[in-house]
């Protein structure tokens, strides 16, 4: 009766009689599943279950794997390497790395507001920029000096970078990719501080948006454009930096200072 009823859950009525060999990959990850969930477990310990299975069925699994788990109400731990099912499947993400856990929060948590560089790093597709800079002071406020060019911080992220006494040190700045724009597709007014002259080096045209490689004199990173956005390789373009989504970290710990 057990049996039927979770065959039913997982759509594997009609598979109950053949044999393993005559099954797909995305249907024998579900038989697996159903093996689990027969038991009744108080927690499940899912390692890697879709680590086998083409993008698309993963895609697909991912979706019904998370929905089964609402349905079943069950606790269930979730290892995987991959960075995306974690974002998209989990309440709460631990990372570890090299055995040491590096941070536990919500999907949003780890991704707005990264503990580290392996964590900022780590999390998010394509991952964040990570440029070195040094922290400098005028009578205008305070600025990070990458040496081809300047970008302002906000208010109290000068006042943070003072607390801990980073004035005229160095630094690693981070920002991801759709935190750096084409100035054409802006909001609102950007004032100078935030723009820079960059050359588009490599436009990779995902449909939804452009993911452009570009370079700043020495410097190179990655910024996400807007579908709409006519740039070409080899042009030079006016590319915003909101410096609302900056990260900062230690250069030495490599640890979050904002």
């Amino acid at each position: 009766e057990r049996v039927k009823e979770v065959a039913e859950l997982l759509g594997l009525t009609e598979l109950l009689k053949r044999k393993p060999r005559e099954l797909s990959g995305g249907q024998r990850q579900r038989v697996a599943l159903g093996r689990a969930i027969v038991r009744k477990p108080q927690v499940f310990l899912m390692d890697e279950p879709l680590s086998n299975l083409d993008a698309k069925l993963r895609v697909k699994m991912r979706a019904e794997l998370k929905k089964l788990q609402r349905q079943l109400g069950v606790t269930t731990i979730y290892v995987t390497h991959d960075q995306v099912e974690a974002m998209t499947m989990g309440d709460r993400i631990a990372i570890i790395n090299f055995g040491e856990l590096q941070q536990v929060g919500s999907p949003d948590e780890v991704y707005n507001k990264p503990s580290n560089v392996f964590v900022g790093g780590f999390i998010g597709s394509p991952p964040m920029n990570f440029i070195n800079t040094s922290i400098i002071e005028d009578n205008t406020g305070v600025w990070a000096d990458f040496g081809e060019f300047k970008l302002k911080f906000m208010e109290d992220q000068a006042e943070v970078l003072k607390e801990n006494n980073l004035i005229g040190k160095e630094a690693l700045f981070g920002i991801r990719p759709e935190d750096i724009y084409d100035a054409m597709f802006a909001q609102v007014k950007i004032p100078g501080e935030n723009m820079v002259k960059a050359k588009v080096e490599i436009v990779e045209n995902l449909g939804n948006e452009k993911i452009v490689h570009l370079r700043a004199g020495n410097i190179t990173f990655l910024g996400s454009f807007h579908s709409e956005s006519k740039v070409k390789e080899g042009q030079e373009v006016d590319v915003v930096f909101d410096m609302k989504k900056v990260h900062i970290f230690n250069k030495k710990t490599e640890k979050a200072v904002f």
